[in-house]
């Protein structure tokens, strides 16, 4: 099948690596070209890293996530220093704040944070942002670096007022498969607050996979009842939403309108 969506935002480091290539195999079949896989931390910085360079339709991102932030010695600062260099990595990420489980403190999650953008402001790239119950200081700390800040916020689940202001800031909104579930109502009434130059679709495989398969493993492939989903909400072509958002993930992570030519 020609390729036809992206799926922006999946872990494939947290599957086994013998399990990759039927994953994308399966992705292939239903029309997703291309792959971002966020490193969460330390134990999977080099692996993202390998796995960009192991498939011609996968790019990645370096980052800390909160559950991880106070791992964020000088030790890790530096390995994080040289992983954004390493070629196939397009963003930094995951990274944000994350007020649910506190695996780390907050004021720990901020300093990781603040650290990370500005890494990713000297190193030119755009950002893949985590938040979670935490809209307060995200929102102080991107309305702090309006304008000189890109990226998308991933599985944004806040207010449609909450989405222009991230739009409003220069990102994008990610868009899960939490638009699929029964208790979604909030997610889509943002969607529809958006216009489809706004967004990316997104499995955050291995979690939240969309109706009809709730509760077992997400996976990239799945990134397609996502989009369709959302296409339904917005009124609109399943075929043009995908064009448009695969032409977004393309833009923000300066992948190139040919993104990826060899697994299309």
């Amino acid at each position: 099948m020609s390729c036809q969506i992206i799926d922006s935002h999946a872990h494939l480091t947290m599957f086994e690596p013998d399990e990759v290539p039927d994953v994308l195999k399966r992705a292939r079949a239903a029309g997703v070209c291309g792959v971002i896989v966020p490193a969460t931390g330390a134990d999977d910085l080099d692996r993202a890293a390998e796995l960009a360079g192991a498939y011609p339709d996968i790019v990645a991102a370096a980052g800390i996530h909160p559950h991880e932030a106070s791992s964020l010695d000088d030790g890790l600062k530096a390995h994080l220093e040289q992983t954004v260099e390493r070629d196939g990595i397009v963003a930094v990420g995951e990274i944000g704040l994350d007020y649910h489980y506190m695996s780390s403190p907050r004021e720990d999650q901020l300093r990781a944070l603040e650290w990370q953008l500005d890494l990713a402001a000297s190193a030119d790239l755009p950002v893949i942002l985590h938040n979670r119950e935490s809209w307060g200081d995200m929102e102080r700390i991107l309305r702090s670096r309006a304008g000189r800040i890109r990226g998308v916020c991933h599985s944004f689940a806040e207010t449609p007022e909450a989405a222009r202001l991230v739009i409003e800031f220069g990102l994008k909104a990610g868009i899960s498969g939490m638009v699929t579930f029964n208790k979604g109502d909030n997610i889509r009434e943002m969607v529809r607050a958006l216009e489809l130059k706004d967004l990316l679709v997104e499995t955050d495989s291995p979690y939240l996979a969309p109706v009809p398969n709730r509760g077992k493993r997400n996976e990239p492939a799945y990134v397609v009842l996502t989009a369709q989903r959302i296409a339904g909400e917005l009124d609109v072509a399943f075929e043009e939403l995908a064009r448009q958002t695969t032409k977004n993930v393309r833009e923000l992570f300066g992948l190139g309108p040919g993104w990826p030519e060899t697994a299309a």
